[in-house]
């Protein structure tokens, strides 16, 4: 049978002895296309088992995160911050100074007698703490006396002279002369009997200087001498010894420095009044010891940008010694509407102080503040919080920012508690 034209024209695209209309052979229809198009089917099986998987998984997921329950609210401690009277407080650290402080020397040569004190005693002004030997002074008191009465005895005569040597010149038997030599006598005579005077002044001084009382009310040190020794009014040794030194302990200063940022508001409390300061002895923290502002010096030291000041204090008690180091805490003033909040609700990041504050919906939120000073256990906020916001005081390693928590329990509210002055107000 004879090949059609079309039968013909497959033949020439390389189809031998086919037709149209007629099955391929597999050896005919060529290998790499038959792969292809295995490949092909396996791709779109893979892709449309993958689809249903994922779509499997995420309806799972889906489902679980649905179902699952919420994380549990953090169990935290709060407390209210509260707007209160709070005191501005300066605290420093200070030095006790003796309002006076006196070292006793003798003020004559002599050999120590006797030694009338202990040593440590309290003494009061006026009593005798030495006694010198005074034989040597009495004997020239003694010679000083009888001077003088010399001298007294020598001016009577001259003045009888004078007044008969006026009589016999007034009847023009003396010569004028006579009557001048006199006269100049009765003068030179009056003279040796004030420097006696002042001899036997100085002799009677000497002979009180034998006995040595306390110029000061005090209690004494150590004593240098004792009895037997020799002390001299002019000692030219290198490091002269008294014999006892006095120290005042009643009244007593405390002397301590501000920064000069302070000093504003010293002189507006100073100008309002008395300014309170209390101290602290650091053994006995919790004994304040009461006293008032006395001194603040004329100038700023410009080497450190502080100002000396002095408190003066009854210590009746005897509570503050010399050289003592204490706490010093002065109250400038009282801020009337003052936030603050237990100290323990304030934490410090790398962006400063924060506290967790917590909202209505019981979440957290982390929120920086600005504080301005502590009193006590609680510290006055001075930006970031106000009063009668919720504050976590225990707990906060577990929370962060949004946390849901659970207040378990509030410690005592601010205005139930004592502000106890302990720190100073920072800049």
């Amino acid at each position: 049978m004879g090949a059609s034209p079309a039968g013909r024209r497959l033949c020439a695209g390389g189809f031998a002895d086919q037709t149209i209309g007629t099955a391929p052979s597999p050896g005919t229809l060529g290998e790499p296309r038959m792969k292809r198009l295995a490949l092909a089917a396996l791709l779109v099986a893979i892709l449309a088992g993958a689809y249903y998987y994922r779509g499997l998984f995420l309806g799972t997921e889906t489902e679980s995160r649905a179902t699952r329950p919420a994380a549990p609210a953090q169990a935290v401690v709060a407390d209210v911050a509260a707007q209160v009277p709070t005191p501005i407080l300066v605290n420093a650290i200070g030095t006790v100074q003796s309002v006076a402080t006196v070292m006793i020397k003798s003020r004559i040569d002599g050999e120590i007698a006797d030694v009338k004190f202990e040593e440590g005693q309290e003494v009061h002004e006026g009593d005798v703490l030495f006694m010198l030997d005074d034989r040597a002074v009495r004997a020239q008191l003694q010679q000083a006396e009888a001077n003088l009465e010399r001298d007294r005895a020598q001016l009577e005569r001259n003045q009888i002279e004078v007044k008969r040597q006026s009589d016999l010149a007034g009847r023009g038997v003396a010569s004028a002369q006579k009557l001048e030599d006199t006269k100049t006598s009765v003068a030179v005579s009056e003279a040796m009997v004030r420097a006696s005077e002042a001899t036997l002044e100085n002799a009677r001084v000497n002979l009180n200087y034998t006995t040595i009382r306390a110029p000061i009310t005090g209690r004494t040190g150590a004593v240098a001498l004792k009895r037997g020794n020799v002390v001299k009014a002019v000692d030219t040794a290198p490091t002269v010894v008294p014999l006892v030194t006095i120290t005042q302990l009643k009244p007593i200063y405390v002397t301590f420095t501000v920064p000069e940022l302070h000093l504003a508001d010293l002189r507006s409390a100073t100008a309002a009044g008395p300014v309170p300061v209390v101290v602290t002895v650091p053994s006995q923290p919790k004994v304040p010891i009461a006293g008032t502002l006395t001194f603040i010096d004329n100038q700023v030291d410009t080497a450190t940008g502080t100002i000396s000041l002095k408190a003066k204090f009854p210590n009746d008690d005897e509570r503050l010694w010399p050289g003592q180091f204490v706490n010093v805490t002065m109250t400038l003033g009282i801020q009337a509407n003052a936030v603050v909040v237990p100290g323990v609700a304030i934490q410090v990041g790398p962006n400063g102080p924060y506290a967790f504050v917590i909202r209505p919906d019981s979440t957290v939120e982390l929120r920086l503040i600005k504080t301005d000073r502590a009193v006590g256990d609680r510290t006055v906020v001075a930006e970031g919080l106000a009063a009668g916001e919720q504050v976590v005081v225990d707990g906060q390693l577990r929370l962060g920012n949004g946390t849901r928590v659970a207040v378990q329990g509030s410690p005592a509210t601010p205005a139930k508690r004592q502000a106890t002055p302990v720190a100073e107000r920072t800049p």
